[in-house]
Protein backbone atom coordinates (compact mmCIF):
# COMPACT_ATOMS: atom_id res chain seq x y z
CA UNK A 1 0.00 0.00 0.00
CA UNK A 2 1.13 3.36 -1.05
CA UNK A 3 0.19 5.70 1.85
CA UNK A 4 1.16 8.61 0.10
CA UNK A 5 -0.59 8.29 -3.11
CA UNK A 6 -4.33 8.80 -3.64
CA UNK A 7 -6.48 8.62 -6.46
CA UNK A 8 -8.95 10.17 -8.25
CA UNK A 9 -10.77 9.40 -11.05
CA UNK A 10 -13.35 11.68 -12.73
CA UNK A 11 -16.38 10.11 -14.21
CA UNK A 12 -19.35 12.77 -13.60
CA UNK A 13 -20.26 13.72 -17.63
CA UNK A 14 -22.51 12.62 -19.84
CA UNK A 15 -20.53 12.09 -22.41
CA UNK A 16 -23.33 14.13 -24.94
CA UNK A 17 -20.95 13.34 -27.78
CA UNK A 18 -21.46 9.56 -27.59
CA UNK A 19 -25.23 10.52 -28.44
CA UNK A 20 -26.68 7.65 -25.73
CA UNK A 21 -28.42 7.52 -22.75
CA UNK A 22 -25.63 5.46 -21.10
CA UNK A 23 -23.13 7.30 -19.53
CA UNK A 24 -20.11 7.37 -21.23
CA UNK A 25 -17.39 5.65 -18.39
CA UNK A 26 -20.27 2.43 -18.82
CA UNK A 27 -19.72 2.20 -22.99
CA UNK A 28 -17.77 -0.94 -23.57
CA UNK A 29 -14.30 -1.21 -25.25
CA UNK A 30 -13.89 -5.31 -26.00
CA UNK A 31 -16.33 -6.29 -23.62
CA UNK A 32 -15.43 -4.06 -20.46
CA UNK A 33 -16.13 -1.04 -19.58
CA UNK A 34 -14.25 1.64 -19.77
CA UNK A 35 -14.17 2.87 -15.85
CA UNK A 36 -13.44 -0.81 -15.06
CA UNK A 37 -9.86 -0.41 -17.24
CA UNK A 38 -9.21 2.48 -15.04
CA UNK A 39 -9.85 1.12 -11.96
CA UNK A 40 -7.78 -2.06 -12.58
CA UNK A 41 -5.07 0.35 -13.33
CA UNK A 42 -5.93 2.50 -10.15
CA UNK A 43 -5.98 -1.15 -8.29
CA UNK A 44 -2.49 -1.71 -9.46
CA UNK A 45 -0.76 1.29 -8.05
CA UNK A 46 -1.87 0.18 -4.59
CA UNK A 47 -2.68 3.60 -3.32
CA UNK A 48 -4.22 4.37 -0.26
CA UNK A 49 -7.43 5.49 -1.70
CA UNK A 50 -9.74 5.51 -5.08
CA UNK A 51 -11.95 8.27 -4.81
CA UNK A 52 -14.35 8.36 -8.36
CA UNK A 53 -16.26 10.99 -9.16
CA UNK A 54 -19.62 10.83 -10.42
CA UNK A 55 -22.63 12.50 -11.37
CA UNK A 56 -24.54 11.63 -14.82
CA UNK A 57 -26.78 8.51 -13.86
CA UNK A 58 -24.42 8.23 -10.30
CA UNK A 59 -26.08 5.33 -9.19
CA UNK A 60 -26.22 3.33 -12.12
CA UNK A 61 -21.94 3.76 -12.32
CA UNK A 62 -21.77 3.25 -8.55
CA UNK A 63 -23.79 -0.34 -9.21
CA UNK A 64 -21.79 -0.78 -11.89
CA UNK A 65 -18.80 -1.24 -10.34
CA UNK A 66 -19.69 -2.17 -6.78
CA UNK A 67 -16.06 -2.05 -5.15
CA UNK A 68 -16.02 -1.94 -1.28
CA UNK A 69 -12.51 -0.46 -1.99
CA UNK A 70 -13.64 2.90 -4.53
CA UNK A 71 -14.95 5.97 -2.67
CA UNK A 72 -17.25 7.95 -4.67
CA UNK A 73 -18.08 12.03 -4.19
CA UNK A 74 -20.53 13.55 -5.96
CA UNK A 75 -20.51 16.15 -8.69
CA UNK A 76 -24.11 17.38 -9.17
CA UNK A 77 -23.56 20.16 -11.96
CA UNK A 78 -20.81 18.99 -14.69
CA UNK A 79 -18.70 22.97 -14.01
CA UNK A 80 -15.27 21.51 -15.47
CA UNK A 81 -12.58 19.31 -14.56
CA UNK A 82 -11.52 21.94 -12.28
CA UNK A 83 -14.97 21.68 -10.08
CA UNK A 84 -14.75 18.23 -10.52
CA UNK A 85 -11.61 17.60 -8.61
CA UNK A 86 -12.27 20.19 -6.12
CA UNK A 87 -15.22 17.87 -5.23
CA UNK A 88 -12.35 15.54 -3.58
CA UNK A 89 -11.82 17.74 -0.99
CA UNK A 90 -14.12 16.08 1.08
CA UNK A 91 -12.48 12.84 1.15
CA UNK A 92 -9.12 13.98 0.77
CA UNK A 93 -9.39 16.90 3.40
CA UNK A 94 -7.08 15.66 6.07
CA UNK A 95 -4.49 14.09 3.69
CA UNK A 96 -1.34 15.14 3.10
CA UNK A 97 -0.03 12.77 0.49
CA UNK A 98 -0.30 13.04 -2.89
CA UNK A 99 -3.49 12.82 -5.91
CA UNK A 100 -2.76 11.21 -9.13
CA UNK A 101 -6.12 12.44 -11.28
CA UNK A 102 -7.26 9.49 -14.03
CA UNK A 103 -10.42 9.91 -16.24
CA UNK A 104 -13.27 7.52 -16.21
CA UNK A 105 -13.00 7.86 -20.20
CA UNK A 106 -9.36 7.06 -21.01
CA UNK A 107 -9.02 3.05 -20.36
CA UNK A 108 -5.55 2.36 -22.08
CA UNK A 109 -3.43 3.96 -19.69
CA UNK A 110 -0.77 1.33 -17.85
CA UNK A 111 0.16 1.08 -14.13
CA UNK A 112 3.57 0.28 -15.78
CA UNK A 113 4.02 3.48 -17.40
CA UNK A 114 2.53 5.86 -14.25
CA UNK A 115 4.55 4.20 -11.55
CA UNK A 116 7.85 5.38 -12.09
CA UNK A 117 6.54 9.08 -12.66
CA UNK A 118 4.33 8.58 -9.44
CA UNK A 119 7.18 7.16 -7.73
CA UNK A 120 9.84 10.24 -8.55
CA UNK A 121 7.17 13.13 -8.01
CA UNK A 122 6.63 12.00 -4.17
CA UNK A 123 10.62 11.17 -3.80
CA UNK A 124 11.19 14.27 -5.42
CA UNK A 125 8.40 15.94 -3.34
CA UNK A 126 6.52 17.98 -5.35
CA UNK A 127 4.00 20.00 -5.58
CA UNK A 128 2.89 19.41 -9.35
CA UNK A 129 3.52 16.89 -11.93
CA UNK A 130 1.64 16.58 -15.74
CA UNK A 131 2.18 13.45 -18.33
CA UNK A 132 1.97 14.93 -21.74
CA UNK A 133 2.60 13.34 -25.16
CA UNK A 134 3.13 13.77 -28.46
CA UNK A 135 0.88 13.55 -31.66
CA UNK A 136 1.07 13.69 -35.34
CA UNK A 137 -2.34 16.00 -35.01
CA UNK A 138 -2.69 17.61 -31.50
CA UNK A 139 -5.71 19.51 -33.06
CA UNK A 140 -8.23 20.16 -30.46
CA UNK A 141 -5.54 20.19 -27.16
CA UNK A 142 -4.05 21.89 -25.23
CA UNK A 143 -0.20 22.59 -26.34
CA UNK A 144 2.55 22.37 -24.19
CA UNK A 145 5.44 25.40 -24.28
CA UNK A 146 8.73 24.35 -22.70
CA UNK A 147 11.61 26.91 -22.29
CA UNK A 148 14.68 26.70 -23.72
CA UNK A 149 16.23 24.55 -21.01
CA UNK A 150 13.08 22.27 -21.87
CA UNK A 151 11.30 22.85 -18.94
CA UNK A 152 7.76 23.62 -18.51
CA UNK A 153 6.66 27.50 -19.38
CA UNK A 154 2.96 26.87 -20.22
CA UNK A 155 0.33 25.17 -21.26
CA UNK A 156 -1.75 27.05 -24.46
CA UNK A 157 -5.51 25.64 -25.40
CA UNK A 158 -5.20 25.45 -28.74
CA UNK A 159 -8.15 28.25 -29.35
CA UNK A 160 -5.18 30.64 -27.66
CA UNK A 161 -2.28 29.21 -29.58
CA UNK A 162 -0.54 31.07 -31.95
CA UNK A 163 0.61 29.47 -35.26
CA UNK A 164 3.58 28.97 -34.23
CA UNK A 165 2.48 26.82 -31.28
CA UNK A 166 -0.07 25.38 -33.07
CA UNK A 167 2.52 23.80 -34.76
CA UNK A 168 3.92 21.88 -31.59
CA UNK A 169 2.95 18.33 -31.53
CA UNK A 170 3.35 18.11 -27.25
CA UNK A 171 -0.15 17.80 -25.67
CA UNK A 172 -1.51 18.02 -22.60
CA UNK A 173 -4.02 14.60 -21.62
CA UNK A 174 -5.21 16.14 -18.49
CA UNK A 175 -3.36 13.46 -16.15
CA UNK A 176 -1.95 15.15 -13.18
CA UNK A 177 -0.10 14.34 -9.95
CA UNK A 178 -0.66 16.81 -7.04
CA UNK A 179 0.50 17.49 -3.57
CA UNK A 180 -2.85 17.49 -1.84
CA UNK A 181 -3.24 20.48 0.47
CA UNK A 182 -1.48 22.75 -2.26
CA UNK A 183 -4.35 21.83 -5.01
CA UNK A 184 -7.09 22.42 -3.03
CA UNK A 185 -6.02 25.53 -2.45
CA UNK A 186 -5.41 26.50 -5.51
CA UNK A 187 -8.54 25.08 -6.94
CA UNK A 188 -10.04 27.72 -5.00
CA UNK A 189 -8.33 30.57 -6.86
CA UNK A 190 -9.36 29.71 -10.37
CA UNK A 191 -11.72 31.51 -12.61
CA UNK A 192 -14.51 30.51 -14.95
CA UNK A 193 -14.00 33.43 -17.23
CA UNK A 194 -13.57 31.57 -20.18
CA UNK A 195 -15.87 30.02 -23.38
CA UNK A 196 -17.18 27.64 -21.81
CA UNK A 197 -17.91 29.44 -18.06
CA UNK A 198 -16.03 26.05 -16.29
CA UNK A 199 -13.70 26.19 -14.35
CA UNK A 200 -10.47 23.89 -15.82
CA UNK A 201 -7.41 22.39 -14.28
CA UNK A 202 -5.25 23.48 -16.23
CA UNK A 203 -5.34 26.69 -14.69
CA UNK A 204 -3.86 25.40 -11.61
CA UNK A 205 -1.21 24.61 -13.37
CA UNK A 206 -0.49 28.22 -13.62
CA UNK A 207 -1.24 29.45 -10.25
CA UNK A 208 0.86 26.50 -8.71
CA UNK A 209 3.59 28.16 -11.23
CA UNK A 210 3.98 31.09 -9.23
CA UNK A 211 5.58 29.57 -6.16
CA UNK A 212 7.16 26.21 -7.13
CA UNK A 213 8.05 24.79 -10.59
CA UNK A 214 6.17 21.71 -12.34
CA UNK A 215 7.44 19.39 -14.19
CA UNK A 216 6.18 18.04 -17.83
CA UNK A 217 6.99 14.21 -17.97
CA UNK A 218 6.69 13.19 -21.86
CA UNK A 219 5.17 9.41 -22.37
CA UNK A 220 6.21 7.21 -25.33
CA UNK A 221 2.77 5.95 -26.65
CA UNK A 222 0.18 8.53 -26.94
CA UNK A 223 -2.46 6.25 -27.54
CA UNK A 224 -2.53 5.29 -23.50
CA UNK A 225 -3.73 8.84 -22.65
CA UNK A 226 -6.40 9.69 -25.28
CA UNK A 227 -9.84 10.33 -24.32
CA UNK A 228 -13.23 8.80 -25.63
CA UNK A 229 -15.24 10.79 -26.51
CA UNK A 230 -17.21 9.63 -29.79
CA UNK A 231 -18.35 5.75 -30.74
CA UNK A 232 -16.16 6.57 -34.12
CA UNK A 233 -13.55 7.01 -31.41
CA UNK A 234 -14.74 4.01 -29.38
CA UNK A 235 -14.73 1.73 -32.31
CA UNK A 236 -11.45 2.66 -33.63
CA UNK A 237 -10.00 1.53 -30.35
CA UNK A 238 -12.08 -1.72 -30.35
CA UNK A 239 -11.06 -1.89 -34.06
CA UNK A 240 -7.06 -1.56 -33.54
Amino acid sequence: MNNQLHIGILAAGKGSRMESELPKVLHQLNGKSLIDYVLDTASELNPDSITLVVGFQKDRVKNHIQNNNVNYVSQEEQLGTGHAALQLENQLENQSGHLLILYGDAPNIKSSTLSPIINEHIEENRTATLITATLNDPTGYGRIIRNQDGDLLKIVEEKDCTPDEKKIKEWNPGIYIFKIPQLFSELKRIKSNNASNEYYLTDVIELIKENSPVQAKKIDNPMEVIGINTINQLNSLENS
